[in-house]
């Protein structure tokens, strides 16, 4: 995890730094997108 805690098992599943990573790469992209659309901020929920 970001924390440096290694992985941790979330609902059965295994999570690490990498899938937080790559989480985040989506998240921000999700942002950036709702910056410019209205319509997509409301569905994204910012």
């Amino acid at each position: 995890m970001p924390d440096g805690a290694g992985a941790v098992m979330i609902d059965g599943k295994m999570q690490d730094d990498a899938t937080w990573k790559q989480a985040k790469v989506i998240v921000d992209l999700a942002r950036r997108v709702a910056e410019k659309d209205a319509d997509l901020a409301q569905r994204y929920g910012f």
